[in-house]
């Protein structure tokens, strides 16, 4: 009874003093972002908390897909080595190589699906190293290696392709292709390596090197026998499934009626929709969006989508399908789908609005001043954290504290915020420490029970 009881007490204390090893992932996050990840985790946030900063840690823009910001950040990764759990592959003369489809863009994965539009590049990686042999020479007579007494390597071809087809087309070669999609495909990536070696081989050759006495006296010499051509080819091969996005984006509005300085408006949309005034808006996000790492230790970054199909609206009424709204002034239209967006006012030019409230940084120490900022900036608005509330237009600060991870900005019916953490450093350094402790403990515990079996 007492080996039983001691081992559910060591249970208990490895469990509390642990809690990351059951709760989220960090191997998933960048490396420059890792260390913030296993603190927001080791704190005493909520599990929404964490997994919304978290997710956040490398993409900030959760409701928009900001696919340039991904081909940016992708195409200027460096890699020469190949990324974890990729076969590498042997040959005569070539080592190493290996071969890579790190992701289509731009893409988006969508139940466990990933959708390409009509148009996208395809990014793999590629390398591999030419293993060139030691010449032979051999020093004096009779020595030599498999019958060469001098053999010398010239490497007369060291060519590679990396070719890319969609459902066996070829559509270019190179780290970046861009190709066609127009139904549901198969993506094949084929690397084709070939490095050839000219061999003059040569033997020991037996001549008269002097005469005596009327005799000749013999001697050897390392003269050319004959050439060869020995040629190392391998052809590695990556596939990548894709699915065909077809959509018709739409996003636009028409006026139903208007009595009184108020305008009844229904909107049109098929997808996210923004529709902006100079004092009010309506929003609609279809997604929210984060991103999905992959090809460890370069975290290559695809997007991933996931159901939202939520509303939020700013000094404006909502009656079935209709919007009433008092001041059409300044009236901007944005729609979006994964690939396409719409943005222009509702005269058709260019729009570039979003609003929503943002911090200067994702974490703080004790003490530090948050700086805090509402878009659009001509807007008051309620601002609040933890028991601080003010009015503010544009920007304001607060100081940040350990209990309060929160702030909020309202305005009529509007309500934004925005997580934060705040680190205690102190608190983190303890429950690593405990952590340590407690697993230490039950290593020890079961040394023990090994040991003494028939006592504890």
């Amino acid at each position: 009874m007492t080996k039983y009881f001691l081992f559910w007490v060591f249970a208990l204390i490895f469990l509390v003093q642990t809690p990351f090893i059951f709760s989220l992932d960090c191997n998933s996050v960048s490396s420059a972002n890792y260390n913030t990840c296993i603190n927001i985790i080791n704190s005493n946030l909520t599990l929404q908390e964490k997994d919304i900063l978290v997710s956040n840690l490398d993409y900030k823009n959760k409701f928009f897909p900001d696919q340039d910001y991904i081909f940016q950040r992708n195409t200027n990764i460096k890699i020469i080595n190949p990324p974890t759990g990729v076969k590498t592959y042997n040959g005569q003369f070539v080592r190493d190589a290996w071969l890579s489809i790190f992701t289509s863009m731009p893409s988006i994965i969508y139940n466990d699906n990933l959708y390409v539009p009509d148009k996208t590049k395809v990014l793999s990686a590629f390398n591999y190293k030419t293993n060139t042999p030691q010449n032979y020479y051999s020093s004096y007579y009779p020595q030599n290696n498999q019958g060469d007494c001098k053999r010398i390597y010239t490497l007369i071809q060291n060519y590679s392709e990396n070719r890319i087809y969609v459902n066996n087309i070829y559509h270019g070669s190179g780290k970046l292709v861009e190709v066609n999609i127009n139904s549901d495909s198969e993506i094949k990536a084929q690397y084709r390596i070939n490095v050839g070696f000219n061999i003059d081989h040569y033997k020991w050759e037996k001549y008269c090197a002097y005469r005596r006495n009327g005799k000749c006296v013999y001697s050897y010499r390392c003269s050319f026998n004959y050439n060869e051509i020995q040629q190392d080819s391998i052809s590695i091969e990556d596939t990548l499934k894709v699915k065909h996005y077809s959509n018709n984006l739409t996003g636009d509005i028409k006026t139903i009626d208007s009595y009184g300085g108020t305008n009844r408006i229904r909107p049109n949309y098929s997808d996210s929709f923004y529709l902006i005034f100079n004092d009010s808006y309506f929003k609609y996000n279809k997604f929210t969006y984060n991103i999905n790492y992959s090809k460890e230790p370069y975290y290559v970054y695809t997007l991933r989508a996931y159901d939202y199909n939520q509303e939020t609206s700013n000094n404006l009424l909502k009656n079935g399908n209709d919007l009433i709204v008092k001041n059409t002034n300044n009236c901007k239209i944005k729609a979006f789908d994964f690939f396409k967006v719409i943005d222009k006012n509702c005269t058709s030019e260019n729009s570039n609005i979003s609003i929503y409230v943002e911090t200067d940084k994702l974490t703080y120490d004790p003490n530090e001043t948050i700086q805090v900022y509402v878009y659009p900036n001509n807007i008051s608005v309620s601002l609040s954290y933890g028991n601080q509330s003010k009015i503010a237009k544009g920007n304001s600060s607060f100081i940040a504290n350990l209990q309060n991870n929160k702030v909020s900005a309202d305005v009529s019916d509007y309500h934004s915020e925005k997580i934060i953490f705040v680190e205690d450093k102190e608190k983190t350094n303890t429950i690593w420490s405990l952590s340590i402790f407690g697993i230490l403990n039950y290593f020890f515990y079961v040394a023990l029970r090994k040991c003494f079996g028939g006592i504890i």
